[in-house]
């Protein structure tokens, strides 16, 4: 705890698998909730890993300290080139912790689950997406993942699917605290319509055409390339297709095979549009503001921090039917189009209907956009969270 005054602030370290300026969806939902949440009762450090060699060890990221461990070639070449770094790490920032909390689990979390464990922190353990840290999903990791996965004091779950199978898997409830990912609506917002030429304008984008929004890594939970090829297939013109993410095969997410299907739909001679592909931007909502349609066409989420920001900026949503998770963002089809997973017929109708109704265009965007700003706001979010984490940190202080 940091005493300032007759005040004791409590000492969050946050541990996630990359932050700002190397970006993932658990990384952007962290640093959007530490600048909500941080304030006088609560103050965070974050530990990340970093595929980037030239940033530094130590950098300070909107007042937050961040210490960032570099992924190198081999398990075990990284982790020993780690040691030096994580004893440090002890002493600087997780013994004074009071709370340790992890976004997702890997092999590389071991470490502080064990030694929050050990040293009777309570740890709180944020589960990211369906299919990946879900409980099910760990224990078919094998028997040493679920062991670390199970020294977490608390489970945080962003959806609904995750509360249920973590309740099904026989996690008990009063483990489980629901936070729901929240958006920046400071920076994600619908735009006014003369605002939207200007910003195709500096993004380099077709001033008459429709255009669709797709952001996330090409990997093939997040589906870019079947996206691409819906997207080739249709039967009218004047609709542009704009990728936004990484392709680069050093990142362990990105698929070869997605880059190779979404090179392929580039390279045909008829499409009904141009298709943009841009590696990162520092001002995704620009491109938000610039589009008329966003789609999500993931196999695998646990709550999308995308859909959220397309849906605060107004935009008319398609994405992949995921029970207790989009379905329940987009009220079962009422602030947006769901299509069943990997179904291209009805992902190209989708895009058909929402391309050729204006109307419906701005009815849809005008009620995603009303959902996102009273059910996800990250103030909300974040004072849910305050509240959750100076309440276990008080009884964990009744105990010591």
């Amino acid at each position: 705890m940091v005493e300032k005054g007759d005040f004791i602030a409590i000492r969050v370290l946050m541990l996630t698998g990359a932050y700002y300026p190397e970006i993932s969806g658990a990384g952007l939902q962290c640093k959007t909730l530490i600048r909500a949440a941080q304030d006088r009762a609560l103050q965070f450090s974050v530990i990340t890993t970093c595929r980037d060699q030239s940033l530094p060890f130590l950098d300070c990221v909107e007042g937050v300290p961040v210490y960032r461990l570099k992924v190198r070639k081999g398990f075990f070449f990284t982790l020993a080139c780690w040691l030096p770094g994580i004893f440090y790490l002890i002493f600087k920032e997780l013994l004074p912790a009071d709370i340790i909390h992890l976004h997702g689990i890997s092999r590389k979390s071991y470490f502080f689950l064990a030694f929050g464990f050990i040293f009777r922190k309570q740890v709180l353990l944020k589960m990211t997406s369906l299919g990946e840290d879900d409980p099910e999903s760990v224990r078919l990791r094998g028997i040493l993942h679920n062991f670390f996965y199970s020294l977490a004091s608390f489970y945080l779950v962003p959806s609904q699917a995750l509360e249920k199978k973590s309740i099904r898997c026989g996690i008990s409830p009063e483990r489980l605290f629901r936070l729901p990912n929240g958006v920046d609506l400071e920076r994600f917002h619908p735009g006014r319509t003369e605002e939207k030429r200007a910003f195709r304008t500096q993004l380099g984008l077709p001033q008459d055409d429709l255009v669709v929004f797709f952001t996330g890594h090409y990997s093939l939970d997040k589906r870019p390339h079947f996206l691409a090829e819906a997207w080739s297939d249709l039967k009218v013109s004047g609709v542009s297709l704009v990728l936004l993410g990484s392709s680069s095969l050093d990142s362990y997410e990105v698929s070869a095979d997605a880059v190779r299907k979404v090179n392929e739909v580039a390279g045909k001679s008829s499409l009904p549009g141009k298709l943009i592909t841009i590696q990162h931007s520092e001002r995704i909502e620009d491109y938000y503001r610039a589009a008329d349609i966003f789609v999500l066409p993931s196999a695998r989420e646990g709550m999308p921090n995308a859909l959220l920001e397309a849906m605060a900026s107004g935009l008319a949503c398609i994405a992949a039917r995921l029970p207790g998770i989009t379905d329940i963002l987009l009220d079962n089809g009422s602030c947006g189009i769901l299509f069943q997973p990997d179904n291209r017929e009805e992902l190209i109708e989708a895009l058909e209907k929402l391309s050729a109704d204006q109307a419906l265009r701005e009815k849809m965007g005008l009620k995603a956009q009303q959902k996102a700003s009273t059910a996800y706001d990250i103030r909300d979010a974040a004072q849910s969270y305050r509240e959750f984490v100076l309440g276990i940190s008080g009884r964990h202080k009744e105990n010591r």
